[in-house]
């Protein structure tokens, strides 16, 4: 038995609890196999570009043909070899050296026969391919690589596109998720929901750029898209079989809920005529903004999570503020705010609620920075200069000593700082 249990110091559960815990924290014994392999694949894979750079010239066009297909079916013999011997990792490395050596026999092969460039099309054919190999085998690293790759073609061909939203990319994407999710990719899922994150960020900027939407319009059509995948992860987080795909993309809406509300709440778009939303592009957000309060009444229902109930709550008040006449607008402003402070804190409160820590101190970092931006706004006028960053600077300290506080308190407990464990409670209830 441990010495500080022997002593009294700890109670036996508790031992048990930490030693638990600590087992869990630590990397598996697979994570150098793992970072093994991908290095050898990189090696390999700069290793034989290399090759082919040095003896280019003296090769012909038959001898390069048969040293591109002989080393791609290389690579995938060798990785089945590897499925075979039961050596996963090895064979997720060679899987990943296949997607490597096919991407640049597709640029080998149009420098052999002298083919127009169109980076685009290059990269698009060799995101089909690495999607084929995540399907065939099948191989999160081939999925995740597929993904980077379709990321980067609908970077390269959105400035070309006459439209402002890129609809291909959608289909493409889309192609990977039946894998992911059957398998239960984790890592391609995390890998999917940022690619998804780049193509709606992208895509808001096209609109701005055609001048035909505001920044109120982009933000408010953002924040809806956003509570409604908030809504679509609280739904999901109801089946047993769903569950692990539900955290991530919960996560990733309420970044970008709280940031698009922040945005909106801030004056320089109230006093900007120039960015006064339309309530034509702010009916263009009623449809998710639909999809988000149907899912918030599921959750409701199934759980009585207040979350997504908030965010449909919050979205539904950005868009009301768009048919808010211009005269009106400083009165807006304070609602505007006062309606964010209120959600903040409805947030902290229902993340200590559900014991998410994520969702804790997201709460608690926005609010702070919230609070500092109003205090910026409201006081740089009124007060003397000297005087304003006095008080801003002991304001400063105190968030930060408040912010710091309540957050371990929180945090702890959820089970995860001192005095915040089980047998605190356990004690507390005795």
């Amino acid at each position: 038995m441990p010495r500080w249990v022997e002593r009294g110091w700890l109670r036996a559960e508790d031992a048990q609890s930490v030693l638990a815990d600590a087992e869990a924290a630590r990397p598996g014994p697979v994570a150098l196999p793992r970072l093994l392999a991908l290095l050898g694949t990189v090696l390999v894979g700069v290793g034989a570009l290399l090759f082919l750079a040095a003896n280019w010239q003296g090769m012909g066009r038959l001898s390069k043909l048969a040293v591109l297909l002989g080393s791609l079916w290389g690579a995938h013999a060798a990785a089945w070899a590897a499925l075979r011997a039961g050596m996963d990792h090895f064979a997720e490395a060679l899987l990943l050296l296949g997607v490597l050596l096919f991407g640049a026999g597709i640029m080998l092969v149009g420098q052999i026969y002298h083919l127009p460039a169109d980076p685009p099309a290059g990269v698009l054919i060799w995101a089909l391919g690495a999607i084929l190999a995540a399907w065939a085998w099948p191989s999160e690293w081939a999925a995740c690589a597929a993904l980077a790759l379709v990321t980067v073609w609908f970077s390269l061909a959105v400035p070309d596109s006459p439209f402002p939203v890129y609809l291909p990319f959608l289909p493409v994407w889309a192609a990977l998720l039946p894998p992911i999710l059957r398998m239960r990719w984790i890592v391609a899922y995390h890998a999917a929901l940022l690619s998804l994150a780049w193509f709606i960020l992208v895509t808001f900027v096209s609109l701005l750029s055609t001048g035909d939407a505001a920044e109120e319009d982009v933000l408010r059509l953002g924040s809806a898209i956003a509570a409604a995948l908030l809504a679509l992860g609280r739904v999901l987080a109801g089946s047993p079989r769903a569950a692990a795909f539900a955290v991530p993309l919960e996560r990733l809406a309420l970044l970008g809920l709280v940031a698009g509300a922040s945005l909106l709440a801030l004056p320089v778009l109230q006093a900007d005529p120039s960015a006064a939303g339309r309530p034509a592009w702010a009916g263009l957000a009623l449809p998710p903004l639909l999809v988000a309060a149907a899912g918030a009444a599921v959750a409701w229902r199934r759980e009585g999570g207040l979350l997504a109930a908030g965010a449909a709550a919050v979205v539904a008040m950005l868009l009301a503020d768009a048919l808010v006449p211009p005269e009106s607008r400083a009165i807006s402003l304070i609602l505007l705010n006062l309606v964010l402070v209120g959600a903040l804190i409805g947030m902290i409160a229902e993340g200590y609620r559900r014991e998410d820590r994520f969702t804790v101190n997201l709460g608690f970092l926005a609010f702070a920075l919230t609070l500092l931006r109003l205090y910026f706004d409201t006081f740089w006028l009124l007060f003397d200069r000297a005087l304003f960053f006095i008080l801003g600077g002991l304001l400063v300290m105190a968030l930060g000593w408040l912010f710091e506080r309540k957050r371990r308190l929180m945090v702890g407990g959820l089970g995860d700082g001192p005095g915040g464990g089980p047998g605190d409670k356990r004690s507390a209830a005795a």
